[in-house]
């Protein structure tokens, strides 16, 4: 593994145009474990984006050259700070700036006085739940979950995402 030599810091306006870049170069490994339709959607919403950069919610990843490579991307949910989006660019991976992004977020979190971090995510998967459970974060049974990530989890199954194979996963801070 290499290791990233550029910096996590805020989203800025003038990022979020790349980000949909980032983010499908990032999804083209799904390509390789039967979920083509992944590599081949859509990318966040840029208003949704835009939003959340304002509300200093979005961290990227960026080179030398101060372009991103990866950013992390998240929003309050039922109390908790919930990560909506981690991508990083497939030039870029086990490079660790996903390692570097989450811990950026549970910095913001703890500072902002959150109880937990949470997130839905592909619990077989090497890089979605296996690497969420290395930085501490531990499988949460829907039924005890809060009813705005209940719903995610639903949304995520109307999409398309195997039921099965999808979990929510949460990080204490308190």
């Amino acid at each position: 593994m290499t290791a990233f030599r550029g910096s996590v810091r805020p989203a800025r306006p003038g990022d979020l145009t790349k980000l949909a870049g980032v983010e499908r170069s990032a999804a083209s490994v799904f390509r390789d474990v039967g979920l083509a339709w992944l590599a081949e959607g859509g990318t966040m919403d840029s208003a949704v984006l835009a939003a959340l950069c304002r509300d200093e919610t979005v961290w990227v990843a960026a080179d030398e050259r101060d372009e991103p490579v990866g950013f992390l991307a998240a929003h309050e949910l039922d109390g908790h700070l919930y990560i909506a989006e981690v991508s990083v660019a497939a030039s870029c991976h086990r490079q660790g700036i996903g390692r570097r992004l989450v811990e950026a977020v549970i910095e913001h979190g703890r500072r902002e006085e959150f109880d937990a971090i949470t997130l839905t995510t592909y619990r077989d998967l090497p890089w979605n739940g296996p690497f969420y459970a290395r930085l501490g974060f531990v499988e949460i049974d829907p039924e005890d979950a809060r009813p705005g990530h209940r719903g995610k989890l639903r949304a995520e199954a109307e999409a398309g995402h195997d039921p099965a194979r999808r979990c929510l996963m949460a990080l204490k801070l308190v």
